[in-house]
């Protein structure tokens, strides 16, 4: 476990294999965070998302703007949100995901590094990567593919085994960050 200075946001994103998530209701209410987003962002439970997020120092280019939360939620799930932001200077990707009624809202560090198991996702990889990206469920994309739920979870288990991501919110942001995704 590694202790990080206030205002030290570069150290933490480079540092954390696992991106800041941090998941708010409709209303922007957050709900969770993971640990890489309460170092970063401070305890933000119980706040406003767009204060939470769109609240870091020394960051530019941040979407967050009061209602945030409720504009994607009514824009449908196929809207997810993806926007390049520099954060102490340096380029960071913020990847807002509609699931369900509410937002996951995944902050990475961009390192330009493309790696070797992402060569190696399947056409059928790739369209899952694409759907998951634009918050469709499982049942949803499963029926658009025309193939079956649990075919599906297998793909979906293979890419996050490929990236090295435990969620698919990683596996979402992990594609936007290497450019499988825009």
């Amino acid at each position: 476990m590694h202790s990080y200075a206030p205002g030290r946001a570069e150290d933490l994103l480079m540092s954390a294999e696992i991106p800041a998530v941090v998941v708010a209701e409709r209303d922007g209410t957050v709900i969770v965070q993971n640990t890489p987003a309460r170092r970063l962002m401070g305890a933000g439970t119980g706040q406003n998302c767009w204060d939470v997020v769109g609240g870091l120092k020394h960051a530019e280019g941040f979407p967050c703007a009061r209602g945030c939360v409720r504009d994607l939620l009514a824009s449908g799930v196929e809207q997810s949100q993806h926007t390049r932001i520099e954060l102490t200077g340096q380029r960071h990707d913020l990847t807002c995901i509609p699931v369900g009624d509410n937002v996951v809202c995944v902050l990475s560090h961009s390192t330009g590094e493309h790696p070797e198991a992402c060569e190696n996702l399947t056409a059928r990889e790739r369209e899952v990567l694409e759907l998951l990206a634009d918050g469709e469920t499982t049942p949803s994309a499963a029926k658009q593919l025309g193939i079956c739920e649990s075919t599906l979870r297998t793909h979906v288990e293979k890419m996050r085994i490929k990236f090295g991501v435990n969620t698919r919110a990683a596996l979402v942001a992990l594609g936007f960050r290497i450019g499988y995704l825009s």
